[in-house]
């Protein structure tokens, strides 16, 4: 098997509901696309996050099924938004997961948006005021990298008190990485440079991810990292139909998911609907510009089709 070492597909934790219309979700088509992931060859497979804004499959619980039904394929968020577990409990299951997994897990994590109604009430459901989830994400991604180290862990300030908390079992991996997440966002990029094992973003513009990723190499100098070890992922939402038909059924997907219209959406993440040529520029741009890692959502009801039409008329031009 020809291993696709840089990229991974994102699987329908909310698409399922999405298209089921109210009746009962087809939860096995994750599995279903995972196991065809893998055995394709594709590095990795990704779940969405939300709670109440965007309602899915709850992703922990998902990527533990995953965990044990592949062998090889690694298992990630795209993304958590990490904000809305508290630290100690979010340790607790990645590290469970990536035992069951034997060491397959990737936290991709990130602060969500608050500039929506929806996000609001969503952090105020779990008890996170939505304007303290940026600060709140930084302090818990050290937690969970000292709670990970297998020593007791003590936090006096901040927002998660402990006292010499130890938890066991600890992760496969040491460590475990994080990817986090960021678009043009001076604090999210310095985040990006300080945190990161990899950086997680989906800039509708070539030019954008440039200006991005030149703050966060200016970022990782300042504190003494090598940018250039920095893997970098675009999150791409894709649908390969011929340009009408991907338009028309690119934006139902748009509606259904955010409620909010194509027009809008590709706005604030990139969106690339139409023939397999179109899509094959496009990545051709973007790894021009630094891109290393793709994760690829297909923006479609017709999963395994679109899965099969990417890796039989895109890969083999952007290998």
């Amino acid at each position: 098997m020809d291993l696709i070492k840089d990229f991974g597909i994102l699987l329908p934790t909310r698409g399922v509901l999405v298209y089921a219309d109210g009746g009962q979700p087809r939860v096995e088509l994750n599995w279903q696309l995972a196991e065809t992931a893998e055995r394709l060859g594709y590095d990795s497979v990704w779940v969405g996050d939300s709670i109440t804004s965007k309602p899915r499959l709850e992703p922990l619980t998902i990527m533990a099924a995953l965990a044990a039904r592949t062998q090889r394929v690694r298992i990630g968020t795209a993304v958590m938004l990490t904000a809305l577990r508290h630290p100690v409990h979010l340790a607790h299951a990645l590290a469970t997961i990536d035992q069951i997994s034997n060491g397959r897990v990737i936290l991709g994590a990130g602060a969500g948006r608050g500039d929506n109604q929806m996000y609001v009430d969503e952090h105020s459901a779990v008890g996170i005021p939505v304007a303290e989830r940026a600060a709140r994400m930084e302090e818990g991604i050290r937690l969970l990298r000292a709670l990970w180290a297998g020593e007791p862990v003590t936090n006096a300030d901040g927002y998660y008190p402990l006292q010499q908390v130890s938890l066991e079992p600890g992760p496969v991996q040491q460590p475990l990485p994080i990817w986090v997440s960021s678009n043009w966002v001076q604090r999210g990029l310095r985040r990006v440079a300080e945190l990161g094992d990899a950086w997680i973003t989906n800039v509708p513009e070539v030019e954008l991810f440039r200006r991005c990723w030149e703050r966060v190499q200016e970022n990782s100098v300042k504190v003494g990292r090598d940018p250039e070890k920095l893997p970098r992922a675009l999150y791409i939402s894709v649908n390969l139909n011929d340009e009408a038909s991907a338009l028309t059924e690119g934006d139902q997907f748009m509606q259904a998911y955010y409620s909010r219209p194509y027009a809008a959406v590709s706005k604030q993440l990139l969106c690339v609907f139409g023939p397999p040529e179109k899509c094959i520029e496009a990545i051709g741009q973007y790894r021009e510009a630094g891109v290393t890692y793709f994760i690829v959502r297909f923006a479609s009801p017709n999963q395994p089709e679109q899965l099969a039409k990417f890796t039989r008329e895109v890969l083999p031009a952007v290998r």
